[in-house]
């Protein structure tokens, strides 16, 4: 949003000061880069617009941060009760696994074994060699 021009002078509204201090008290802009942007002719009307709402803007910039990092912990906490329970299904998956292997290994021995009886069953025996 750029100021308005009325007459002579520009009128800039308060939200879009607040805007430019905020962009520059962020690092966002540069004072340069504010004035350019927001065709700003005096960098003195955004000196004093600094000073005039610099408290309120980093207020505001305090409670946005205080906000994030709360969320961040909820995303945070949210993330890790995820984690722990794909962990706890995958505990499951592989404890099932295992069982399941056990009795597949179990199941090939008796088969071995019955092989190996048929064989020897089907083998003739040689007399008097």
């Amino acid at each position: 949003m750029r100021a308005t021009n009325t007459g002579k002078r520009n009128r800039v509204h308060k939200e879009v000061k607040l805007e430019i201090v905020h962009a520059i008290l962020s690092g966002e802009l540069f004072l340069e880069e504010a004035m350019v942007k927001y065709g700003i002719r005096n960098e003195i009307s955004i000196i004093n617009w600094i000073k005039e709402y610099r408290s309120q803007v980093e207020s505001r910039m305090r409670m946005t941060s205080d906000f994030l990092d709360q969320r961040k912990v909820k995303d945070e906490t949210v993330l890790v009760a995820a984690i722990y329970q794909k962990i706890q299904e995958l505990e499951e998956d592989n404890r099932l696994l295992r069982e399941q292997k056990a009795y597949l290994v179990e199941k090939i021995s008796v088969l071995e074994m019955e092989i190996s009886q048929v064989a020897d069953a089907s083998t003739p025996y040689e007399h008097g060699k």
